[in-house]
């Protein structure tokens, strides 16, 4: 299945295979996150690509290539500007998030990250720019899955605050709960105790990889051991049936993990790195299989019948 991450960070320094700039019509440099894409690809370079093209209507997507981003292409959508909700806002936000969609498909594009379109500047209202942007990507992701099997498409939204993150997590549990990725409330735990130890390892994951481990895990009961979620760049892993923390793995630049393990007798009895850095191997390895929905697809309502 596909996935839909919700991740505090710039994205003009997020590796998918595209990102998406929120432009305007004209296709010209502005503000915001289009700035921060122009200056990050290379200004020059980005508006020539952007001029011979010339114009993005509104709800509509153009490609350019990424130049000097780690994405390999730049999607250019023009959201709609919110003028109350009276002007066609909602559609036209649903299309720029489908003619993107549809344009990184055709790409060849397996990631592809977003900011939240028409949210700033524009004035949408962001609860309602959230679910429109979640509802219109897990339905894609459906039709994806049917399209094109064995195919994956995962979907990054970039933001820069906890609160837009925790805003636009709420919506997916709303909208598209079978997308909704695994946090530290969804589990009775307990902290890592204050006797741990340290070590580093080293463990070359995909992007694909990194994106399950970003779902997380949600036990489906006690036999099932591990309950798992990310926040940040760091792992926890706390055992389902107690809820200790067992390990933090934080993932570093060139595949380097720093791994903190639990060290107290009474929540887990390893007392060797060596040992568990050998089990780590075998769990990532497991961990990183493809991901069952953690909450079931909303069913939708029948209608009656006269």
């Amino acid at each position: 299945m596909g996935l839909i991450d919700i991740r505090i960070t710039d994205i003009t320094r997020l590796g998918t295979d595209a990102i998406v700039n929120a432009a305007n019509t004209a296709l010209l440099p502005g503000g915001g996150v289009c700035g921060a894409i122009f200056a990050a690809a290379g200004y020059d370079e980005l508006d020539e690509a952007c001029r011979k093209i010339g114009h993005c209507a509104t709800g509509s997507a153009v490609i350019t290539p990424g130049f000097r981003l780690k994405a390999r292409h730049i999607i250019h959508t023009a959201g709609p500007v919110w003028n109350g909700g009276n002007s066609n806002e909602p559609a036209l936000l649903r299309s720029s998030y489908r003619s993107s969609l549809e344009l990184a498909a055709q790409n060849g594009c397996r990631s592809v990250a977003f900011p939240l379109i028409s949210a700033g500047i524009y004035g949408y209202p962001a609860d309602l720019a959230w679910e429109t942007a979640v509802s219109t990507c897990a339905s894609f992701l459906e039709e994806w899955e049917v399209r094109s099997p064995g195919k994956t498409l995962d979907i990054v939204f970039a933001v820069l605050t906890a609160s837009m993150q925790k805003e636009g997590n709420q919506a997916i549990r709303k909208k598209a709960p079978q997308y909704a990725t695994a946090v530290r409330n969804d589990w009775q735990t307990s902290p890592l105790p204050s006797k741990t130890d340290h070590f580093s390892m080293t463990a070359a994951l995909t992007p694909r990889q990194m994106q399950i481990l970003r779902h997380g895990h949600i036990p489906e009961g006690m036999e099932d051991k591990w309950f798992r979620f990310m926040e940040g760049d760091t792992l926890y892993a706390h055992r389902s049936w107690t809820g200790h923390c067992i390990y933090e793995l934080t993932f570093l630049p060139d595949s380097q993990i720093a791994v903190t393990v639990n060290r107290d007798p009474e929540q887990y009895t390893e007392t060797s790195s060596q040992a568990d850095a050998d089990r780590l191997v075998r769990l990532l390895e497991q961990w990183t299989k493809e991901p069952r929905s953690l909450y079931p697809a909303p069913v939708p309502k029948q209608s009656s019948g006269s």
